[in-house]
């Protein structure tokens, strides 16, 4: 059985994911393929080889148009994923991370998962992140996911709705009863975990799992844009798990 293991000391976006599925191995024409049959306006998936601290990876650009970033309600994006040509496995992925966000979206704002207009992650670069990320995952071929602590840093941010906290309400929302530690580091003051870097992680179903044995098959890292200082990548492994009857041998 496949698996993909996440680690993110440096926090995690849904670019820096997507970056670190293409690096892995998943491939971008296909994804392009998959994004065609979903995104309804011009966009770009531009990764770019990119080296810090002598480790190499990908640094996802996501171009679109800018009335693109428009609003998008979760009923819409529901609709849009269900009318495309995506697989199965892919559309489930992608349902089930927009609804771990819209739900916690729904409980900080009152209202319901549906009626949910999401902002930044309603915005067309946002929507692609994690219908792209569905997709590589599905083309990888993994059945189940791990992750190591997610690190967030801290402060306060400005959003659409004005300067909140940081790690910011949606992220903290869905971490609630999740199972998934989230480590500030105080040196880092400004956000590293975005709600579509969480969603990701707890719409895959992924399990927290710091010292997990792992038969490493390939390795991918995925930089963000901010340069807080560190490495700044998350890193995903995909292999298999090293069972017990391996150590006994």
């Amino acid at each position: 059985m496949k698996i993909l293991y996440f680690e993110a000391p440096d926090g995690i976006s849904g670019d820096m994911t997507l970056g670190a599925l293409i690096d892995l191995g998943a491939d971008v024409a296909q994804i392009r393929a998959a994004l065609d049959t979903f995104v309804p306006e011009p966009y770009s998936l531009v990764p770019r080889a990119f080296q810090r601290n002598g480790i190499t990876g990908q640094n996802l650009e996501v171009l679109v148009a800018p009335a693109s970033h428009e609003h998008r309600r979760h009923a819409d994006i529901a609709a849009l994923i269900e009318g495309s040509g995506l697989t199965a496995r892919a559309k489930k992925y992608a349902r089930d991370i927009f609804s771990v966000i819209a739900e916690a979206e729904a409980r900080v704002h009152g209202t319901t998962p549906d009626a949910v207009a999401f902002h930044e992650v309603g915005a067309m670069d946002s929507i692609i992140d994690i219908v792209g990320t569905a997709v590589a995952v599905d083309l990888l071929g993994a059945e189940r996911f791990f992750c190591g602590a997610l690190h967030d840093g801290s402060g306060t941010i400005l959003c659409q709705h004005g300067e909140i906290p940081v790690p910011v309400p949606a992220v903290l929302e869905m971490a609630q009863g999740a199972g998934l530690p989230i480590v500030i580091d105080a040196d880092v003051e400004t956000e590293m975990i975005t709600p579509t870097g969480f969603g990701i992680i707890k719409g895959l179903g992924a399990q927290f799992e710091p010292h997990l044995g792992i038969v490493a098959e390939r390795v991918g890292y995925g930089f963000g844009k901010r340069d807080t200082g560190r490495l700044g990548a998350v890193r995903v492994t995909l292999g298999t798990l090293y069972t017990e009857e391996q150590r006994q041998t």
